[in-house]
């Protein structure tokens, strides 16, 4: 495939994602590699953009230039976002209320604290990154079983429990 070929594509899938302006995004591409530069709203407008294009077949790789951008008519407060990073953690049902925190300088947003699980890490950042106003997240949330944050293992007690579940019967009657 040419180059210029694969610069129809690119724009084509673009186009097709409807959360990004195609008019703020330039897309070249030579030798494969995609070049993507302009400028979007949010960070999770340039992750969209970036994951379209890597996409396309006969795309190599994708060159992530993309900038995030304030627009003029919606500048929020940077305690703003804060507020709206943390209100999506505390209602994310996935994420244990007491032991993540947010903070914002920027519009770059970190997070701290710990979880049970891996999935609850990559919940949090998820949640910040779709927050409006957010331009960049780092994610420093510790992974910590819940042996060592000092929850007991249900499956551990039924497990040293010899007698569990003996004599019982289920009745579908």
């Amino acid at each position: 495939m040419t180059d210029q070929t694969l610069e129809q594509a690119v724009f084509g899938a673009l186009c097709l994602e409807p959360s990004i302006d195609v008019s703020r995004i330039l897309a070249t591409v030579r030798d494969g590699v995609a070049t993507l530069t302009g400028d979007v709203d949010a960070h999770a407008q340039k992750l969209a953009a970036k994951a379209s294009v890597e996409g396309v077949p006969g795309i190599l790789a994708v060159v992530d230039e993309i900038e995030v951008c304030r627009p003029e008519q919606s500048q929020r407060r940077f305690e703003r976002v804060e507020d709206d990073v943390l209100n999506a953690l505390f209602w994310d049902l996935a994420l244990p209320r007491d032991r993540i925190s947010a903070r914002c300088e920027r519009g770059w947003v970190t997070l701290t604290g710990e979880v049970e699980r891996p999935y609850q890490k990559s919940c949090a950042e998820a949640d910040a990154r779709h927050t409006r106003g957010v331009v960049g997240v780092t994610n420093q949330i510790r992974v910590e079983p819940a042996a060592k944050i000092g929850a007991a293992s249900p499956i551990a007690s039924i497990a040293d429990d010899g007698r569990a579940g003996a004599g019982r019967r289920a009745s579908l009657s």
